[in-house]
Order: structure tokens, then sequence, then C-alpha cells
């Protein structure tokens, strides 16, 4: 690719809860990636998250707290660009890739989303480099793997395509959890989703209301999938609920490895194992927990 602009028409919008020790950092990273506009919907902070994104050079909104769903769809109804990211308050953006997304998407009229893969980092500041999940990412492969491939952070989304997923059938469920893995399938309703290796984002591995509420945010993912499977009749391997809660124990193990914290990370790896010691054995052997 040649002759990167940075992309003025870009609206990075960004929800935000007690940020106020991130969101300088999240906003600047923005604006670094050329955003014409920077819009922090702050969700009912009681700390000065507001006052600061408007400092760092950010268009404030502030409402009720409604949870990170709401606030993002209430930034999306305030943006008038071609582009939009959707940044969490202890993300970052990287500057030439957020380019490069652009840049695909310009000349590629067919797609909805262009991402790039994501830099994991821990508590202590380590940095961990992902690969690309799985590709082609398309409305099958969502809802087979049955899990979105990146975190907001990674995707350039055409605006157009976002409002045009809003009234495409079936009808969104608009859940409290996993709210960004459903937007991504309803994108891939409308349009193209392009993948590649290059790292877009640097993602806060500690986890936020998807780790603290672990079960209800995979119960929710599950009855995403569900609903969008069975209306375009797409089979998928639904997981049982012992399959959930294995699931919620690794992925609060994977949060506590992010944080540093080995004694938890044993123990919730403990609760996994005996959940069901036959599956996890294979999946031991199948691929390192700590990447699923």
């Amino acid at each position: 690719m040649s002759d990167i602009r940075p992309p003025s028409d870009l609206t990075v919008i960004i929800p935000a809860f007690r940020a106020e020790s991130t969101i300088e950092r999240a906003v600047g990273s923005a604006l670094a990636a050329g955003a014409g506009t920077v819009i922090v919907v702050d969700d009912g902070s009681d700390d000065d998250t507001g006052a600061r994104a408007e400092s760092a050079g950010a268009v404030c909104i502030r409402q009720e707290n409604s949870g990170a769903a709401k606030a993002r769809a209430n930034g999306a109804e305030h943006a008038t660009s071609k582009y939009l990211i959707f940044l969490d308050s202890d993300d970052e953006l990287i500057s030439t890739a957020v380019q490069h997304s652009v840049q695909i998407l310009e000349e590629n009229p067919s797609l909805a989303v262009s991402a790039g893969t994501v830099i994991g980092v821990t508590d202590g500041g380590t940095e961990r480099p992902f690969p690309v999940r799985y590709s082609p990412v398309d409305t099958e492969s969502l809802l087979v793997n049955g899990f979105g491939p990146w975190p907001p952070c990674a995707a350039v989304v055409r605006r157009e395509s976002y409002v045009q997923s809003k009234s495409a059938p079936p009808a969104a469920l608009t859940p409290r959890f996993a709210e960004d893995y459903e937007l991504l399938i309803r994108l891939s309703l409308v349009g193209g989703i392009a993948v590649r290796d290059e790292a877009s984002c640097r993602y806060s591995l500690a986890g936020g209301k998807s780790v603290r509420s672990a079960t209800s945010a995979i119960e929710a993912k599950e009855q995403i999938r569900d609903h969008y499977a069975r209306h375009l009749g797409i089979e998928i391997d639904r997981m049982s609920d012992r399959r959930i809660r294995m699931a919620a124990s690794a992925r609060r193990a994977r949060a506590e490895w992010a944080s540093g914290n080995r004694v938890a990370t044993a123990a919730r790896l403990g609760e996994w194992f005996l959940a069901d010691p036959v599956y996890a054995s294979r999946k031991l052997l199948s691929k390192p927990w700590s990447r699923n």
C-alpha cells in the first residue's frame, strides 16, 4: 500500500465509565491515528473521565449509566463521518494500521469492515502479539467458531454499513453482554469483512465486564449464536451448560494470568479441568489454553 494519508473522515467512539486514568491515552491514540472526531460517551462516571476526555481533545457526550452497548450506539448516532472505530477506554490505536484499514475500505466498496490483529497488554505493561484467529471472517465462520476474532478496537467500520446493519433481518437481540460480537455478525450480513496480519491496536488483557461476569457474557454469546444460526439455517455446535462454565473459568484464568496472579490462574484452570477432564485434556493437547 502506498500514499497512506491520515483518515480525517474517521470518527473514533469511546464508551467510558470511571476511566479517568486511561481516557487521555485512548483519546490521544485516536487523534494520532488521524481521527477527525473523537467522541467519548461518558456512561455515568462519578470521576473526572468526561473532563479529562475533553481536555485531551474529544467531544464528550454524557449519559446515565446504561452500559457499553448503549454508549457505543449513542456515540454512533452523533457521528457523520465515513468510517467508525469503536475503541474501549483502556485500549489504544496503532496509527499506521488504522490508516491501512481505511485505505482497504476505500479501495473495496463492498467491504463493511477492515481489521488487523491485536497486541495484548498485561497490567504490568508486557506486550504480546496475537495472530489472526481465523479466516475468512464471514457470517458462517463467526457463528461456527462461536467467538469474535478481535476486540472492537482492531476494526474500522464503514458507517453506511453500520446503519444498514441496524435494520437487516433478523431483529437484533441487543444484549448487555457480547454486543460487539453481535455487531460484527450484523455487519457481516450487509458487507464483506477483511482481516490481515498487522497489529492495529493495543488491547488490555485484564478484561472488563466480560471477565467480571464471564458466565453471563458467554451465555449471551450463545444466545446470539443460536438466534442467528436458526434464522440463517447454519449448523453450529451449541455449548452445553457445563462447557459454558468451563469457558467462563478459562476466561477468568486468562485475565488472572494477564494480571500476573499465578495462584488465581491455577485455581481457575483447576475449575476448568475438573468440570470435564476428558474435554479439557483434548483442548490442552490441541492448542495452548491462553490462545483460546
